[in-house]
C-alpha cells in the first residue's frame, strides 16, 4: 500500500513538472569548439533526464559485476553451512541411536562443512566416543576445551573418558577446572565424588558447605553427606591420636544424627577413656533406643570393664528398659548373650525359644544355642547340630554396600571394594546375595561364634 502510494506521489510530481515546464517555453544555445546546438528547454531537460538515468544504470551494473564474486562466495559458503546443519542434526540422530559408523560418516561431512563451528567439535567427539577412539575423543573435547565458549563442554568429555580409564586422578584435576569456572550442579557432584574416592574428607567438606545454596544434593541428602563425612574424619582423627579432635567431629556428626552408630561408638569410647562414664553410658543408650545396633553393646559394657557377669547382665536388663521394646530381636539376643555369660540358663531359653521358628531363626541365634547346649550341658553332638543349622540358616544384619553388594567388616565412608561413598549399611544381606554365597561351614560357625564371645555378644 505503501509502495502504490509512492508511485502515484512520483506520477503526480513528473506530471505536474512536465505541466509547469510546458507553460514557461524557452530557448538554449550551446556554443563550444565551432560547434553550436539550438533546443528548447524541455527537450534538454529530457536529455539530461535520460543521461542521468543511463549513468546510474551503467554504474549499478558495475556495482553488480564488482560485487558478483562476494554474492557467489557468500550463496557458496550459505549452501555449505545449510548441508553442514544438515550433516549436524543426522550425525546427533546418529549418536542417539548409537549408530557409530553412521555418525562418524556425518561428523567428518559437519567438520569439512562447518570448520568454524564447536558444535561440529561436539559431535565428533561423541561420534569418537561410539567408535571407542579415544584419541580421537581427546583431541576433540581438548579443542572443545580451548574455547571459552565451550570450556566448559570440553571438561565434561574428559572427565567421562578420563572416568573410562580409571585415571581418578585426572578426574579430580578436570573437576576442579571445572568448579572454577562455572560451579554447575554436575561439575560439584563430580568433584565431591571425586574428593571421596581419594579420601580428601576436608576439601569434600568444604566443596559441601560452600555450595550448598547450589543446591546439588537436596538437603536431606547434603545433611547425610555432612554426617559420614565427619564421622570418617573423627576416625581418622582418633587412629592419628588426635582425641579431642575426633570427639568433636563425632558429637557434630551425631548433632545432625543420633543414630549413627560409627559416631556413637566412637564418641562413648573416648568419654570413657577421659573419665566422663556417666555421659558415655547416656550416648550409648541413646543410640541403642535409635538403632538397635549389635555394635553398640560392647563399648556398652567396656564402659565398665571392671563388672562381673551378673552385673553385665543388670547392664544389659538397662539398656533394653530405655527402649521399651523387649521384644525386639536384639534385645533378647542382648539378654540372652548377658544371661548365658551369667549362666543364668532359664533366661537364656526365655529369650531364645522365641526365635527359633523357621521364620526367626538366624545364624546368631543358631550360635548362642550350640554354646548354651555346650555350657548347659556339655553336650557337644547339641552343639555341633546346632552349628549345623547355623551354616544354613539366614544371615544376620552386617555391613553390606547397597551398590556392589559387597560385605564389610566394618564401617567405612566408602565402600572397600567399588568406592561408592555412603553405601554401605548395616541390613541383612539380599537374598540373591545370599543365593550366590556358599553356605556357611562348621569351622566357619565356630569361629563365629568365638568373635561374637570377644565382642561381648555371646
Amino acid at each position: 500500500m505503501v509502495r502504490i502510494i509512492t508511485y502515484f506521489i512520483v506520477i503526480i510530481a513528473l506530471v505536474g513538472s512536465s505541466v509547469w515546464i510546458a507553460d514557461r517555453p524557452g530557448m538554449v544555445i550551446l556554443e563550444w569548439q565551432g560547434w553550436r546546438l539550438d533546443t528548447t528547454v524541455p527537450i534538454l531537460l529530457s536529455f539530461l533526464l535520460f543521461a542521468a538515468t543511463m549513468l546510474a544504470l551503467v554504474l549499478r551494473l558495475l556495482g553488480s559485476l564488482h560485487a558478483l564474486p562476494n554474492r557467489v562466495t557468500r550463496r557458496w559458503s550459505a549452501n555449505r553451512r545449510r548441508k553442514g546443519y544438515h550433516a549436524l542434526k543426522a550425525g546427533f540422530a546418529a549418536v542417539a541411536a548409537g549408530d557409530s559408523s553412521r555418525a562418524t560418516e556425518m561428523a567428518k561431512e559437519a567438520g569439512w562443512r562447518l570448520t568454524d563451528s564447536n558444535t561440529s567439535l561436539l559431535l565428533q567427539a561423541q561420534a569418537a566416543e561410539l567408535a571407542r577412539d579415544e584419541t580421537a575423543v581427546h583431541r576433540y573435547y581438548n579443542l572443545l576445551r580451548a574455547s571459552p565458549t565451550t570450556e566448559l563442554i570440553g571438561l565434561k568429555g574428559l572427565i567421562t573418558a578420563a572416568y573410562r580409564a580409571g585415571d581418578h586422578g585426572q578426574v579430580l584435576d578436570l573437576a576442579r577446572r571445572a568448579v572454577a569456572i562455572q560451579p554447575v550442579d554436575w561439575a560439584v557432584q563430580t568433584l565431591f565424588d571425586a574428593l571421596v574416592r581419594e579420601r580428601l574428607w576436608e576439601e569434600a567438606t568444604r566443596i559441601l558447605v560452600s555450595h550448598q545454596t547450589n543446591a546439588f544434593q537436596p538437603p536431606d541428602k547434603a545433611n547425610r553427606y555432612q554426617v559420614v563425612l565427619d564421622t570418617q574424619r573423627a576416625l581418622e582423627s582418633d587412629i592419628a591420636g588426635q582425641s579431642s579432635d575426633a570427639l568433636r567431629l563425632a558429637r557434630r556428626a551425631l548433632g545432625r544424627d543420633a543414630s549413627m552408630v560409627p559416631a556413637a561408638i566412637l564418641a562413648a569410647r573416648l568419654y570413657a577413656a577421659a573419665g566422663r562414664v556417666r555421659k558415655a553410658a547416656r550416648l550409648v543408650e541413646a543410640a541403642w533406643c535409635r538403632t538397635l545396633h549389635p555394635g553398640l553393646v560392647g563399648i556398652y559394657f567396656d564402659i565398665w570393664p571392671s563388672d562381673d557377669a551378673l552385673k553385665r547382665l543388670q547392664r544389659a536388663e538397662r539398656l533394653v528398659t530405655v527402649t521399651g521394646n523387649p521384644d525386639h530381636l536384639e534385645n533378647r539376643l542382648l539378654i540372652a548373650g548377658a544371661a548365658l555369660e551369667a549362666q543364668f540358663w532359664d533366661q537364656v531359653h526365655e529369650q531364645l525359644t522365641p526365635l527359633l521358628t523357621a521364620e526367626a531363626l538366624s545364624q546368631r541365634v543358631a550360635v548362642l544355642m550350640a554354646r548354651l547346649e555346650q555350657l548347659e550341658r556339655n553336650d557337644a553332638a547339641t552343639a555341633d547340630n546346632w552349628l549345623q543349622r547355623a551354616s544354613t540358616a539366614p544371615a544376620d544384619a552386617e555391613w553390606h554396600c547397597r551398590m556392589c553388594g559387597t560385605d564389610a567388616t566394618q564401617w567405612d565412608a566408602c565402600c572397600p571394594h567399588c568406592g561408592r561413598f555412603d553405601s554401605l549399611a548395616w541390613i541383612i544381606r539380599p537374598v540373591l546375595a545370599l543365593a550366590q554365597t556358599p553356605a556357611l561351614t562348621t569351622e566357619k560357625c565356630i569361629h563365629s561364634a568365638l568373635l561374637l564371645k570377644e565382642h561381648d555378644l555371646l
